[in-house]
């Protein structure tokens, strides 16, 4: 069981979060409160107030991500922002009464009312004391945080000519967009993205592609000799290098995998 906690940013009036609720299915949609685009993510801006509370959650995380370290810093969202895994993958820098700590976007939390995030409990032991089950804290979303990683991909075990589904991972930003296109050219196909952060196409093909990820920031790169082989590959690319890592906020006034499922609330 892996233990977390959560960061409530009351975006709107402040309600309970119900512990115990079920993980929505993959397919299942759920509109964003913060849409995926460069306009919702200045490129620069003041940190978010939020107030923090200690939860417990399960143990998977709804982003699919896999091999996590148990003691890593890392993020959910509630259902309202998590949307369909918008920002999977990105970074948030969190600061407390103890300091900053930087944790990655990994999760969506059913418990947690609008405008929460959730933390793990080893982020949260370094912005604030855990016994204390509530702290202040603002929050940043971080843009082209450094050292770049290399990308990497994963095909869904039951992916097959007539149906692709890949995880991308090493992303650093929020994606915006992914597709593919054969290896020896043609048009570009859009993937679609699943809650569960998977990105899908049917009728793709056998292969060999070329796959095209953008983040919200514009980055782009691409990754050569993608198989519809089921693993989890390095794609010898990144998505950016070389910029300064440096902190941006969602721009709330244009908005309209695994920790998922609370086992259980600290008040």
């Amino acid at each position: 069981m892996l233990a977390t906690v959560a960061v409530v940013v009351w975006l709107v009036r402040p309600s309970a979060p119900t512990c115990g609720a079920a993980n929505p299915p993959p397919e299942a949609p759920a509109p964003s409160r913060l849409p995926v685009s460069v306009v919702t993510f200045a490129p620069i801006g003041p940190a978010t107030s939020a107030q923090a509370r200690y939860f417990v959650f399960g143990a998977q995380v709804s982003c699919s991500f896999r091999e996590l370290a148990m003691d890593g810093y890392y993020a959910g969202l509630s259902t309202p922002d998590y949307g369909r895994a918008d920002l999977c993958g990105a970074y948030l820098d969190i600061t407390g009464a103890r300091g900053t700590v930087r944790a990655l976007v990994v999760d969506h939390c059913p418990a947690c009312a609008p405008g929460q995030l959730a933390l793990s409990a080893a982020a949260f032991e370094r912005i604030a004391d855990p016994h204390d089950g509530v702290a202040r804290v603002d929050y940043r979303l971080v843009r082209d945080p450094q050292p770049a990683q290399e990308l990497t991909y994963e095909v869904k075990p039951d992916s097959s000519a007539s149906w692709l589904g890949v995880l991308f991972g090493g992303t650093g930003n929020p994606l915006r967009e992914a597709a593919v296109r054969p290896a020896e050219g043609g048009p570009w196909r859009p993937l679609t993205r699943r809650a569960d952060n998977y990105w899908t196409l049917s009728g793709a093909g056998r292969g060999p592609f070329t796959a095209r990820v953008t983040d919200v920031f514009g980055n782009e790169a691409e990754i050569t000799r993608v198989l519809v082989e089921p693993g989890r590959y390095a794609a010898g690319t990144r998505l950016y290098s070389g910029a300064p890592s440096f902190t941006s906020t969602p721009s709330l006034a244009t908005a309209t995998e695994p920790a998922t499922v609370a086992s259980g609330c600290r008040r």
